[in-house]
């Protein structure tokens, strides 16, 4: 790039997936009639600035910082794989950062890293993105270029951000927003917490086994149980009716389907924390993302509980409270 001092700054929202989990797989939604996922953007983030460098080198931030002399010897995936489908092949400087960290959180940290890329790119090159769902879809495509193999529901919520019912089908995604209070979701942050189980998730071992499984006979019940069990789960938040204590509930039933459509999903140490938790009074929870690691989310229907487990579990596990947000990939500040 000509050094023109362009400088932007972006940031992207992690999400928490209720349920439907593992029906946004192609191999799933484009045999069977359709999938479903019910998720929530929050307030944690991914966040990107990318600058015009001084010199012509290519210089990358994450776990390391790289400084090459041309961006296709980036080792960084996404940076390069963003960078370069923008034709910004030297001069500029990117920085990765996050509230959490950068992949395997099973937040969707990964795709909100891309979105954020891509749309900063997108703006540096003056190529205007459409809409969201265009954003969304060049995130999977980068995403899949860059090496991941996963499912379509990352992209869509932080593109879109807010709560939502996402439905995926041979004839696209649909993104709808769900329709609940003020009063439900204050509701919901009260008794929701999320807890790092102090592992970080190898996804491509496991998306592979999960997308082999939707093949079996045996296992595909199990995915047509979770996309059945979103549906429940949306209706419970939207309904007058709707009971909010059976949302603990319902994540426990979420929990036992998911174990059952992949032997990757959990292992002794998070079967271990999770039945901790409920037997101190945890109603209802799940890994979140592919499973394996990463964040655990937990739901209890006594507030004051939800602050006691915090207190115990630290310093041996990090509890987070959970606010929701309702943007997508965003700019914060550029200077042009």
């Amino acid at each position: 790039m000509l050094y023109d001092k362009k400088h932007i700054y972006l940031r992207s929202p992690l999400r928490i997936s209720f349920a439907g989990g593992g029906t946004d797989l192609e191999s799933y939604f484009m045999k069977e009639s359709s999938g479903h996922v019910v998720s929530s953007t929050i307030d944690l983030y991914n966040y990107v600035s990318i600058k015009d460098m001084f010199d012509s080198n290519v210089r990358v931030h994450h776990a390391e910082i790289e400084t090459e002399s041309i961006t296709s010897r980036i080792k960084h995936p996404y940076s390069r794989t963003a960078l370069e489908h923008y034709g910004i092949f030297k001069g500029a400087e990117v920085i990765l950062t996050s509230d959490v960290m950068t992949t395997g959180s099973g937040l969707g940290a990964s795709s909100a890293m891309m979105s954020s890329l891509i749309m900063g790119c997108s703006i540096l090159r003056d190529k205007k993105i459409r809409d969201k769902t265009s954003l969304a879809e060049l995130v999977y495509k980068l995403e899949s270029e860059a090496g991941t193999i996963g499912g379509r529901q990352d992209q869509y919520a932080t593109s879109f951000g807010g709560f939502n019912s996402i439905t995926f089908d041979k004839k696209g995604i649909s993104v709808r927003k769900v329709k609940i209070s003020e009063d439900k979701l204050k509701h919901l942050e009260d008794r929701l917490f999320l807890v790092f189980t102090n592992m970080a998730r190898e996804i491509k071992s496991i998306q592979t086994n999960l997308g082999n499984n939707i093949t079996d006979d045996s296992k595909r019940k199990y995915f047509t149980g979770l996309k059945d069990l979103s549906y429940e789960f949306l209706n419970t938040l939207e309904s007058k009716n709707g009971r909010l204590k059976d949302i603990g509930k319902l994540l426990h039933e979420s929990w036992k389907l998911k174990k059952s459509t992949n032997n990757n999903t959990s292992n002794p140490f998070i079967d271990e924390l999770y039945d901790s938790l409920r037997n101190k009074g945890v109603t209802g929870g799940k890994i979140l993302g592919a499973g394996g690691g990463g964040f655990l989310l937990a739901y209890t229907n006594d507030p004051k509980l939800k602050a006691k487990l915090k207190y115990e579990l630290y310093p041996n596990f990090i509890a987070l409270d959970v606010k929701f947000s309702s943007k997508g990939t965003e700019v914060l500040w550029k200077s042009f």
